[in-house]
């Protein structure tokens, strides 16, 4: 079989950046975490969007986004001609996703890896760290790296009548969406993000009153940003709930072909009793089913199987999907050799560094 060809794209050129969003416009999956709109917008001033696309003589493709983070500015690398370079990929899913025929998918999987494996040597590429997908069909086979499940996702299938949808919730979702409905609350989507401050103002006050981690307070303008690129391809969606004429419960939503992925939001904790965010949920799927959707993605709690995650499976019971990690150490000897550079830093500051276990890349840590 003659073999396909790997192309990089990098998301600060305009040449680039259009190929980009013609071959997302015209994929398949359009996951919207791929997009370089997404990319741009979550990015940090050390990350750059990247992405690399494999294409077959068969007609399959690879399609990989990610961001690259230059390593060759931290403190404790020191003088170093060779650029040194740590793979990330963005908040929520990713992962490459396959594209062709079903008896083509391991001969190009392999292919794919072998390929981008031998150009991030060639770059400078140390580690990798991705988020994958929970549709692991949909990804290319990988066989490098560490492979782990973090936890289970709540996903809720929307190809059912909404009648089935309602009994298939727990009998607490049905009380509290009846609550919600009592109350007079309303629901609306919000597609062009007319309601932006609103939104904000109830979303950082949420992100306050739980503790979040700094890069949790995404700055207005990303939203902007997601809202003129991903939101003009049709790629997300704000949903809000009304007392009147006041918010007291949002959500941004982002959009597949075939699924809902629920991203960010929050409620005013002086309204939790009129359980405004069950009733927010329950329209959404409605909302999806009338769009032909098959998914609405909820996700996992802070912890695996806690009490956020049971509130989100409860409006579909048993329905779980297991969310993946991948760690890849793709230059060892490089890896070891920054973990204990960052090691003797700390020590001559006299703090006493320990990798956390839980973290990849433990230099990072």
């Amino acid at each position: 079989m003659t073999q396909g060809k790997l192309y990089w794209l990098n998301g600060k050129i305009p040449d680039d950046i259009d190929v980009w969003k013609t071959f997302w416009e015209e994929s398949v999956t359009r996951r919207p975490h791929d997009h370089p709109g997404y990319l741009r917008a979550m990015a940090t001033l050390d990350l750059t969007p990247m992405a690399v696309l494999f294409e077959h003589p068969t007609g399959a493709t690879i399609f990989y986004a990610f961001y690259l983070h230059s390593l060759n500015n931290l403190e404790f690398i020191g003088d170093t001609i060779c650029p040194l370079f740590h793979i990330v990929s963005p908040y929520g899913y990713g992962g490459p996703i396959y594209q062709g025929q079903a008896k083509y998918y391991e001969e190009i999987s392999a292919e794919f890896e072998s390929a981008f494996n031998a150009v991030l040597q060639e770059r400078g590429v140390i580690s990798e760290f991705v988020r994958e997908d929970i549709f692991q069909e949909r990804l290319a086979i990988r066989l490098y790296g560490r492979h782990v499940q973090q936890q289970l996702n709540a996903v809720v299938r929307l190809e059912r009548d909404p009648e089935e949808h309602w009994r298939n919730y727990k009998h607490k979702v049905r009380k509290n969406v009846k609550k919600a409905i009592s109350t007079g609350l309303k629901v609306v989507f919000d597609p062009n993000g007319e309601y932006l401050d609103e939104f904000l103002k109830i979303y950082y006050n949420t992100m306050e009153r739980t503790g979040a981690r700094s890069s949790f307070f995404f700055a207005k303008e990303c939203f902007e940003v997601l809202g003129c690129t991903l939101g003009a391809a049709g790629g997300l969606t704000y949903v809000h709930v009304f007392e009147g004429e006041r918010i007291i419960s949002t959500e941004l939503l982002l959009l597949s072909p075939d699924t809902i992925y629920s991203f960010l939001g929050g409620t005013l904790a002086s309204e939790f009793d009129k359980r405004p965010n069950d009733l927010l949920k329950h329209e959404t799927i409605l909302w999806g089913r009338r769009q032909g959707l098959k998914y609405y993605v909820l996700g996992g709690g802070v912890s695996p199987g806690d009490g956020i995650f049971a509130y989100k499976e409860a409006f579909d019971p048993g329905s779980v999907y297991a969310f993946f990690i991948r760690e890849v150490q793709h230059d060892i000897g490089k890896y070891n050799q920054l973990t204990q550079l960052r090691k003797q830093f700390e020590a001559e500051r006299g703090i006493e560094w320990k990798q956390r276990p839980d973290f990849f890349p433990a230099y990072l840590s």
